[in-house]
């Protein structure tokens, strides 16, 4: 089957065994799914613990094992370098008390990373490191939660199998022992394989087998006791510059509380690598419903609590505790980070999920234990304690802005970054239930919100005082998230604007031969029977209008009087845009000069040319058409004589 080598002793530290001769400590040699397979067989984990040189085959499933181990193996991270990431996790949850430290020393093609903490004996190793699924780790309290962070790392061995290696060596204070992976030339001759010595299998390595696991070769040594673990992962893809500034991206959120972590000898996460900005902490509400652990839990202990063992009660208030422990978020908000490297992204646990590279500020958001992970495991999972974590977030930004009494502009840039958040990093979780209030807080009472491309024309048409009542959305995922809760262009519309009954352009020509700028309108419509159109105006102010203010006063089979127009009423001034296209129909200005009493080339230089964007016409055209056009003047746009037709072909 495989080679075992026994020196004695039973993996535990109880007993202990000189080792045979020439041996040197050898335990365990051949495929790596083989070492497995003895991990997930009770007799075969005992007999190789107590040293035993002839172990029976494992009555596993081979070809399932196969299936299961290269499903890990080669299973995708959100970042090729991820499974690093996964190394310095575990470090952590091992560190101890008082100043948990790790370790990772980079260099080219090679990657360290070391921790002082509770190591591992060879029962530990057998039954946990390389059986996946097979964690220890305690929910709420440790980082790691799917026990697959050691096959995770044999990834590195898919794209490049000449170059791979991993080297762990690991103590409890008591033993010590050493495990190298490395890829084996052919994974149908593993079985088969001579039982050499681990650096022969090293210089062996050569072609990849079809089947990842099956070509994987794996050793397991006594060495000498030693208190930690180090691992050492060696691949031509780590290139050292790319992974110490991923490291740093990663991990420059991390609580120092959980560890501190060394990179080449600095430390990256004790805020020295972020300037600025605001770190804040939260006690997160737990959310309804959230089942035994969350207020009804405590709520029926302490209601009846009699009825509880007092073991059962401890170690239900001990659950308790460790819940609200969990629920703890922190965020870091306005900062920026002090390398290239360093961007916005979203962590769980400190330790970077999605990256929103849109962001320009850095908002870092450090998600409780509580959060659940994907089976991905490098995905937050939307639930509950995610969804409040995420609302608690928006109501910082509330705060924030309230305390420092930023201006509107910051208070604009706050509005597009929290929707930014919730389109790419949050799932747009707790977004619908903060979406209001921090509309109010943010963008204040009556804006409105424009795509950036119509800024300019509702500036335009409506006048720049309207300017405060506009928001304009930086991005598409900022758009997206405001449009369910902001008024739009046509609320803007109708709230600025007195609008008439639309009808068409040649119909209004002949009812209002009052407005001279009107013939020139209907000699640019292609078609101005057809052509949808309606005069407005400025609205009345508040202290001004009547139940009849929106009408405008007429002389008897005349125009309007001419105390409705601005100068007369108190009105807001047009812009110098006569013209609006919208989705429906054209809007003119009754209350323009342009359109009123064009006098000059100015005027009749703005109703052409809004006219013709009104009506669609692309940017390049009509700025051709005005170079190369006839002239504009008045005397080509005199109104129609009686009789004489128009382009539409009607009198």
């Amino acid at each position: 089957m495989h080679a075992h080598y026994g020196a004695g002793g039973d993996g535990g530290g109880s007993r202990r065994a000189a080792p045979l001769p020439g041996d040197a400590g050898l335990y365990f040699l051949g495929s790596l799914h083989e070492l497995v397979a003895v991990g997930l067989h009770r007799p075969a984990l005992e007999a190789l613990c107590a040293g035993q040189r002839d172990l029976a085959e494992p009555p596993i499933d081979r070809a399932y094992l196969l299936k299961i181990l290269d499903e890990e193996i080669s299973r995708q991270f959100g970042h090729p370098l991820r499974p690093l990431i996964e190394l310095v996790l575990n470090a952590a949850d091992a560190a101890r008390a008082p100043q948990p430290l790790v370790d990772v020393t980079v260099t080219d093609g090679r990657v360290d990373v070391c921790d002082t903490g509770v190591g591992m004996g060879l029962r530990a190793i057998l039954s946990r490191l390389l059986i996946p699924f097979a964690t220890d780790k305690r929910p709420g309290i440790d980082l790691g939660r799917f026990g697959v962070g050691f096959f995770s790392v044999l990834g590195f061995g898919l794209s490049d199998p000449e170059s791979f290696s991993l080297h762990l060596t690991t103590g409890d204070g008591i033993e010590g022992w050493a495990i190298r992976v490395v890829a084996w030339p052919g994974a149908g001759d593993a079985p088969d394989a001579p039982a050499s010595a681990p650096e022969e299998v090293g210089s062996a390595r050569g072609r990849a087998a079809p089947e990842v696991a099956a070509a994987l070769m794996c050793s397991v040594r006594r060495i000498a006791p030693l208190l930690g673990t180090r691992v050492r992962v060696t691949s031509a893809l780590l290139e050292a510059s790319a992974v110490r500034a991923y490291l740093r991206d990663a991990l420059h959120f991390f609580p120092a509380s959980r560890a501190l972590v060394l990179l080449d000898g600095a430390a990256v996460n004790d805020g020295r690598l972020i300037s600025g900005g605001q770190l804040v902490q939260e006690r997160i509400a737990h959310p309804a419903g959230a089942g035994a652990g969350g207020p009804a839990g405590a709520g029926a202990l302490s209601a009846g609590s009699s009825g509880f063992a007092e073991p059962a009660r401890a170690r239900l208030e001990e659950a308790v505790e460790a819940r609200d422990r969990a629920l703890l978020a922190r965020f870091h908000v306005g900062g920026r980070g002090l390398l290239p490297s360093i961007s916005a992204a979203t962590f769980h646990a400190g330790v970077k999920v999605d990256a929103c590279l849109a962001l320009a500020e850095l908002a870092l958001i450090d998600f409780p234990a509580a959060v659940e992970l994907t089976e991905g495991r490098d995905a937050i999972k939307v639930g509950p304690e995610f969804t409040a974590v995420a609302a608690a977030f928006y109501r910082r930004l509330i705060q924030l802005a309230a305390a420092s009494g930023e201006g509107r502009r910051t208070r604009d840039r706050l509005a597009e970054m929290a929707a930014q958040i919730s389109a790419l990093m949050l799932q747009s979780a707790g977004w619908d239930e903060v979406a209001r209030d921090l509309a109010r807080a943010l963008l204040g009472p009556g804006r409105c919100m424009v795509t950036p491309e119509r800024r300019e024309a509702l500036l335009g048409f409506l006048g720049p005082s309207v300017a405060e009542r506009l928001f304009v959305p930086e991005s598409f995922w900022a758009e997206r998230e405001w449009q369910p809760y902001l008024p739009g262009e046509r609320e803007l519309l109708e709230d600025e604007l007195e609008l008439d009954p639309a009808e068409t352009l040649s119909a209004l020509a002949r009812r209002r031969g009052d407005l001279a700028g009107l013939p020139l309108l209907l000699a640019r419509a292609a078609n101005p029977h057809t052509t949808l159109v309606a005069l407005c105006r400025s609205r009345l102010p508040p202290d001004r209008g009547g139940a009849d203010a929106a009408a405008p006063r007429r002389a008897p089979g005349g125009p309007p009087l001419a105390s409705t127009f601005p100068e007369a009423a108190g009105r807001r001034p047009a812009g110098p845009l006569p013209c609006l296209g919208t989705r429906r129909l054209l809007l003119i200005r009754d209350d323009s000069p342009a359109v009123r009493r064009p006098s000059g080339w100015s005027d009749w230089y703005a109703l052409r040319a809004a006219f013709d964007r009104a009506s669609g016409v692309r940017e390049a055209d009509l700025e051709r058409d005005l170079i190369v056009g006839e002239p504009v003047d008045g005397a080509a746009c005199a109104a129609p004589r009686p009789g004489e037709r128009t382009s539409g072909g009607e009198p």
